[in-house]
């Protein structure tokens, strides 16, 4: 983890502009749905205070 953390930092690669759309664990259905889709970017499942 610490390694994958080092590149993401030496790359300049954030992670939450990568996430395009997310979902409560409620949701989880249509995010399987939508990546099966293959027409979005990266998924989350997330807590309820973190769905943008």
């Amino acid at each position: 983890m610490e390694e994958l953390v080092e590149r993401l930092v030496r790359w300049g690669i954030h992670p939450e502009d990568l996430v395009t759309n997310r979902f409560t664990l409620d949701r989880v259905s249509e995010a399987y749905e939508l990546m099966n889709e293959g027409k979005c970017g990266k998924v989350a499942v997330v807590f309820d205070e973190e769905v943008k």
